[in-house]
């Protein structure tokens, strides 16, 4: 969409130029044909004018017609210039052509950004394990003593949090707080971690099997107190 926008864009600026070059084309023939019926008009006078004063031009010989030089002021007044609209009309062919190559060179260099992002992708897909390796890197360098971890139940399930953190507990995690969270309609388990704890929460992820990770909501943390990771227990972790 962004591509068709900015296409567009240029076309509707060609097509607006060219627009208004026609618009002066047709006015400035409009002038010319109205000139052109008043001269049709006067065709009588000027034929009568010019038969009256034929008869006072003085004769030319061959010899002086071929001897008389034009001035200088007369060469330049018939050199040939195209009428303006011929130049209007030239100008306005070059803006649409303009146009035209700016989105031509807009609609290669998208296609090759495309065919870039698409080998780029498929890269990073290619080493997408690696970046699983690193991530569980970071979270075996993390003391499991040294993490937080809160329980929230998101289930109408009685017990279920003191369940969880008990399995906490038993992986070496520090018990935080207990309790029910604000909804009781969740029904997969996510692991919710404050800003920087992110290893800690794969940490926990791993260690309890739990395969959700998002960053904690600000009601799970007004509920959670002092945390580094909270398990928003859901109704998967009941059966």
């Amino acid at each position: 969409m962004d591509l068709v926008e900015r296409v567009g864009a240029y076309a509707g600026l060609a097509a607006f130029f060219g627009l208004a070059i026609l618009a002066l084309l047709y006015f400035s023939q409009a002038r010319d044909v109205r000139r052109l019926r008043e001269w049709a008009g006067r065709a009588p006078d000027r034929a009568a004018g010019t038969a009256v004063t034929q008869h006072y031009l003085p004769p030319t010989t061959i010899e002086q017609a071929g001897r008389t030089r034009r001035s200088l002021r007369e060469r330049i007044r018939r050199i040939h210039v195209p009428q303006a609209r011929y130049l209007a009309l030239a100008a306005g062919a070059l803006v649409i052509l303009a146009g035209a190559g700016i989105g031509a060179v807009q609609l290669i260099g998208d296609n090759g950004g495309s065919k870039s992002q698409a080998k780029n992708s498929g890269g990073q897909a290619r080493t997408g394990g690696g970046g699983s390796r690193n991530q569980g890197t970071g979270a075996t360098n993390v003391n499991p003593s040294d993490v937080t971890v809160a329980v929230l139940n998101g289930t109408t399930v009685a017990g279920l949090a003191a369940q969880v953190g008990e399995e906490a507990t038993a992986n070496g995690f520090t018990l935080g707080t207990v309790t029910n969270a604000a909804r009781t309609d969740q029904t997969r388990t996510q692991v919710l971690y404050r800003k920087g704890q992110m290893n800690a929460a794969q940490l926990v992820s791993n260690r309890l099997g739990i395969r959700a990770t998002a960053p904690v909501d600000a009601l799970s943390s007004e509920l959670a107190g002092s945390f580094d990771v909270i398990v928003l227990v859901g109704s998967d972790r009941a059966s």
